[in-house]
């Protein structure tokens, strides 16, 4: 049996999932390698819903220890982990969710990993980066037709950005058919059915949607849009507080962070022209540390982006998914 051919124990634990996106797609997701980057909060859920997706093997890949806060917010997490590294700590409960998946965590620094790394995996999800890493990452992925997603929870607003370069997906439409009679060939009634159809998505890379100040590129082919979704550059925003800061919003420095924040906006706003009275600063209140239920909601819709990309099954996201913090509602964005 090959990788992707399934055994009989696959085909029964994802039946149900076979019926709802067909045995090819299953085989597809049966052959994917998974490196995940990052399972804090956020990161947790993805690992969970890719887990019983039924990949072929997950990486772990975060070099953090385990503090006490930590099992607040990560449910692979338990309370005697404390100082344990975390792609370790977490590495139990998640094989318990599929056994069949191969799971293995890597400790290491991200920033010491040689290229040819990343060459090997089908999918890459990344989490609580660096965007000057994350470019890197993306610049491989496109060079070994690796995909590419990355995404982060910032308090109660989330987000996140995918490049999947030339996507090729198929798409279940209905049609109506009309039918001869065999005997005197007149049309009967139009019926109903399903085809499936092939589309594709063009992704641009990731340096041409996540511009930050001082990086010296043209902003043009953004500010194009005029009603860019305000949450599209709080996203920005914060990306570029951990450029700064090497770190999260965190709520012990909290009228600090808060000071740093509106500082970034004008830089941010100023470079594409957008307006300031239009992000509102309250909004700098709410990015602090990991909500729970909004990790949940962005875990699942990031490991859906995955499920879609992998198995070809159905249109992904082009390319921005942002979560609001404040309605709690998510919004599609094409940047680029």
């Amino acid at each position: 049996m090959t990788e992707q051919q399934l055994s009989t124990v696959e085909a029964e634990l994802y039946d149900r999932q076979i019926r709802l996106w067909g045995i090819k797609s299953q085989e597809r997701l049966r052959a994917a390698n998974i490196l995940l980057i990052g399972v804090r909060g956020l990161g947790s859920e993805i690992a969970k819903n890719i887990m019983l997706s039924g990949i072929n093997s997950l990486v772990i890949l975060d070099d953090g220890e385990v503090t006490e806060e930590e099992p607040q917010t990560n449910f692979l997490i338990n309370q005697d982990s404390i100082g344990m590294k975390i792609a370790d700590a977490v590495l139990v409960k998640a094989q318990a969710l599929n056994p069949l998946v191969k799971v293995s965590a890597d400790t290491s620094d991200l920033a010491t990993k040689d290229p040819k790394f990343f060459e090997g995996f089908t999918m890459i999800i990344a989490t609580r980066i660096k965007t000057d890493l994350l470019m890197k990452i993306d610049k491989v992925c496109r060079a070994n037709n690796v995909k590419l997603i990355f995404g982060d929870v910032f308090g109660s607003f989330g987000y996140s950005v995918s490049d999947f370069q030339e996507h090729d997906y198929y798409e279940d439409q209905l049609r109506l058919v009309s039918k001869k009679r065999v005997l005197d060939a007149t049309e009967t009634k139009p019926e109903k059915e399903t085809v499936n159809v092939k589309g594709q998505i063009v992704y641009p890379e990731l340096n041409k949607v996540l511009i930050l100040p001082n990086t010296k590129q043209s902003v043009d082919h953004i500010k194009k849009v005029k009603r860019r979704n305000e949450y599209f550059f709080l996203m920005l925003i914060l990306l570029e507080f951990r450029n700064r800061q090497n770190r999260n919003p965190d709520i012990e420095h909290k009228e600090k962070d808060i000071a740093l924040l509106q500082d970034i906006k004008i830089a941010v706003l100023d470079l594409y022209g957008f307006d300031h009275n239009k992000l509102n600063d309250v909004l700098f209140e709410l990015v602090f540390g990991e909500v729970v239920p909004v990790c949940a909601v962005l875990g699942g819709v990031i490991a859906q982006e995955v499920i879609k990309a992998v198995s070809q099954k159905e249109v992904p996201i082009n390319n921005v998914f942002l979560f609001d913090p404040v309605t709690f509602c998510g919004k599609e964005e094409t940047v680029a």
